[in-house]
């Protein structure tokens, strides 16, 4: 075959090959709705939260913007919401899509749907200096803890004093707080002596306020992190399943991680 010939059929090839990944189909629902509005917690750094401007940022945010691109370039409406509200509010059809750190847990998924789109791990943070000497979950026998209201390190953290109790040693006293800043702050002004976090949140803050925070338990828990979508949507669930698959395919899903320091947390 001729040069010129075969570079024609390798264009040729290459945007049949393009032409074979369809787009994702877009939900009847909202071929003809003017936004996509999420629900989030806003509130869990480098992943979901406001930057100095008031504006949506993180790697979470940059997923669900790239998904509403992917489904007609909807505008995106943000609706804030405690993390423990967000299934409920998922349900009252307050929104379309849950855009957050949400782990995918057994009992999430007997009322919704779970698009995974990246790993997570618990982490404990301590002031500087770790002056408790916390280094294992049973070192935190005693003190008290930090945790985020309806957070799965809080179902973790609560497991963990039944075993002290079984081993006859004092529970360590959970303090619940609405946000990650409100439990940073708590943890600053020694109001408690760790918090119980992500390991994503906790290497935010630590960076963040490198002379005050630092991470003392070693990363445990590793758990699948999605978006949540009601289970009478199946076509929303299928289209963010094939958009996340797309940008895997397509490099943006491995950039996106880049951007935000956590490819360790990369889908397998």
């Amino acid at each position: 075959m001729h040069k010129r010939h075969m570079l024609l059929a390798a264009i040729s090839l290459g945007l049949c090959t393009q032409w074979a990944v369809a787009a994702p189909q877009v939900p009847e629902r909202l071929q003809k709705a003017d936004k996509l509005t999420y629900c989030s917690g806003m509130d869990s750094p480098p992943l979901v939260s406001f930057d100095e401007a008031q504006k949506p940022k993180g790697l979470t945010v940059d997923l669900g913007l790239e998904i509403a691109k992917r489904l007609g370039d909807k505008p995106v409406q943000w609706r804030v919401i405690p993390f423990s509200g967000l299934l409920p509010a998922l349900l009252a059809q307050q929104c379309d899509m849950i855009v957050d750190q949400l782990f995918d847990k057994p009992e999430r998924r007997e009322v919704i749907d779970i698009v995974n789109y990246m790993y997570s791990s618990q982490s404990v943070v301590v002031p500087k200096g770790n002056p408790k000497g916390i280094k294992t979950l049973d070192g935190l026998s005693g003190h008290k803890v930090a945790v985020l209201n309806g957070s799965t390190i809080k179902t973790l953290l609560d497991a963990e004093n039944e075993t002290l109790t079984k081993a006859g040693k004092p529970p360590m006293k959970l303090v619940v707080y609405n946000s990650d800043t409100d439990a940073f702050q708590a943890l600053r002004i020694s109001q408690v002596d760790a918090y119980g976090t992500t390991v994503e949140t906790a290497g935010y803050y630590a960076a963040m306020a490198p002379n005050l925070f630092e991470e003392s338990v070693p990363a445990f828990s590793r758990i699948l992190t999605g978006l949540g979508v009601r289970k009478d949507d199946p076509q929303l669930t299928a289209a963010v399943q094939q958009i996340i698959s797309d940008m895997r395919s397509d490099g943006s899903y491995v950039q996106l991680l880049s951007k935000w320091h956590v490819s360790s947390d990369t889908l397998n």
